[in-house]
């Protein structure tokens, strides 16, 4: 890693804290000496920039987003570092050497939360699996359900299209019928299968003539 800030920093930063718009994750991708998989994307619906550390954190950022259950997703959100050091001492793990983050927590309608740790196989190391256990006795000591997640067994292609039609959600950057209708389905006037296969613009004109006749 380059150019990461200590924990004191972060604090003084404000990183890992707020909601919405004014969430700060407390880990970014310009942490990262190689970009890689790491994206910063649009939440389309505040603006906010996301940081994503996956290929795989992308995909479920753009699906937990789309689904309107959810009011607001932070990636990248700091856990108490004294409390995952007593679970893992608890649990006869070395502890954790810095601050541990949960890959995305989404809070729902009613108030409820639910925490997702993102990977990207289920081929794990033997520290993996550990970290995984202390963050999920974390979650279940805060009364929050908690949940692994594989890339390999993400909609890739409903992600995908989700990205591609949120692009226009803002109707001020609408410029032809194609956009228009990008921006019919993100703002969920119009109703598409979007997980079945990627879209083309000749599917999304049949839909208009669908809608027209």
């Amino acid at each position: 890693m380059s150019n990461r800030p200590s924990a004191k920093t972060k604090a003084i930063r404000k990183m890992g804290q707020g909601t919405g718009a004014d969430y700060k994750p407390y880990i970014t991708t310009s942490e990262f000496n190689s970009q890689g998989t790491t994206s910063v994307i649009k939440d389309w619906k505040t603006g906010r920039a996301v940081h994503c550390l996956s290929q795989g954190e992308m995909y479920w950022y753009y699906i937990l987003r789309w689904d309107d259950t959810n009011v607001d997703v932070r990636e990248q959100y700091p856990l108490d570092y004294t409390e995952t050091v007593n679970i893992a001492n608890e649990m006869g793990f070395p502890p954790p050497r810095e601050i541990m983050t949960t890959d995305m927590l989404a809070t729902k309608k009613d108030g409820t939360e639910v925490a997702y740790s993102v990977k990207a196989d289920k081929q794990l190391s033997k520290r993996q699996m550990q970290l995984l256990c202390i963050e999920k006795q974390y979650w279940l000591n805060q009364g929050t359900e908690c949940q692994l997640v594989f890339k390999s067994e993400m909609n890739t292609i409903l992600a995908s299209n989700i990205r591609l039609v949120t692009e226009f959600y803002d109707a001020a950057l609408v410029f032809d019928v194609v956009s228009a209708i990008k921006h019919k389905i993100a703002i969920k006037e119009i109703e598409f299968d979007m997980g079945f296969k990627p879209i083309e613009n000749s599917d999304l004109m049949k839909l208009l003539e669908v809608k027209n006749e």
